[in-house]
This record gives C-alpha cells, sequence and structure tokens, in this order.
C-alpha cells in the first residue's frame, strides 16, 4: 500500500542505521512490526497477573546461594 507520511528524517536516519538497513519501507515495516510485538507482549504480560511468592529475606538468600 503507498502512503505519504511526514516522519523526523533524525530519528528514520537513526533507527535504519541501528537496524543496518538502506531502504526506508523496510525501516518503517520493521519499526512497525516491532511495535505490534512489543504490545502483544504488554497484553499478554498484563493478562498473566502477577505472583505473590511471599519469601522471606532468607529464603531469598538460600535461592541466592544455589545458583
Amino acid at each position: 500500500m503507498k502512503t505519504t507520511l511526514y516522519v523526523n528524517r533524525d530519528l528514520l536516519n537513526e533507527a535504519m542505521r541501528l537496524a543496518g538497513l538502506k531502504e526506508i519501507t523496510e525501516t518503517v515495516n520493521l519499526a512497525l512490526a516491532e511495535f505490534v510485538r512489543r504490545k502483544r507482549l504488554e497484553k499478554l504480560a498484563a493478562s498473566l497477573g502477577s505472583v505473590d511468592l511471599a519469601l522471606d529475606d532468607r529464603t531469598l538468600e538460600e535461592i541466592r546461594r544455589d545458583e
């Protein structure tokens, strides 16, 4: 799909450099894919909730020593 975008040229250049890419389309597609991946992970993490392990300091220290 062809779309006209106005993007921050400095951010685009940095993204291209960091990704090792030369094409704008590749860079934008990679950035969009990464954004979607992170949002999906955030949603998954939020749906899992949290676990209360109820560990005291002594138990934590024993676990650390065993590693």
